[in-house]
């Protein structure tokens, strides 16, 4: 029994630590921002057309976009070395019954700062943008047509944010 006990520890230490090997991120540098946003949105096969957005968040370029219905985020490291794609996150994707689903979640960027988003998807086709109200002044979010998903950068913890969706009659 001691055997069989000891053996079982010894397989789960010997995976566990093949897991941990496994996880090492190495970031391939690039000369210019551009670069490496386009090598890295080539190697996880993210087309241009994808890209929602490019922002510039906490002096860190931050990028997001679709990828198989699902929202992807990633940042674009910066060093002495150039430019890198670095994602942290994995991505995200809905599903649920209603007019419009959210979450909310928060990233690491390769230079340790934590971003908070808040990401959702419409499913009523009426509803052609969300207004977002707790997280300073009122603003608007825009759905993107091809994926309805919309999305924002907050400060505020994610239940004291308000969505109210502004419907467009396409009638």
């Amino acid at each position: 029994m001691r055997k069989t006990v000891g053996f079982l520890i010894s397989g789960f230490l010997l995976i566990f630590l093949i897991g941990c090997n496994g996880n090492e991120y190495k970031l391939e540098w690039h000369d210019t921002k551009e670069e490496a946003i386009a090598h890295g949105t080539a190697e996880e096969g993210i087309e241009d057309s994808s890209i929602l957005s490019i922002e510039e968040i906490n002096e860190e370029t931050i990028v997001f976009y679709t990828f198989k219905g699902s929202f992807g985020v990633a940042s674009i490291a910066e060093s002495d070395e150039g430019y890198a794609w670095y994602r942290s996150t994995n991505y995200v994707g809905f599903s649920g019954e209603g007019p419009y689903v959210t979450m909310g979640f928060s990233f690491e960027t390769e230079s340790g700062n934590e971003i908070s988003v808040l990401v959702g998807k419409a499913s009523d086709d009426n509803i052609s943008k969300m207004r977002l109200s707790g997280d300073g002044a009122e603003k608007e979010l825009q759905v993107f047509e091809g994926s309805r998903l919309f999305f924002t950068t907050h400060e505020a913890p994610f239940h004291s944010l308000e969505l109210t969706p502004i419907e467009e009659n396409k009638s």
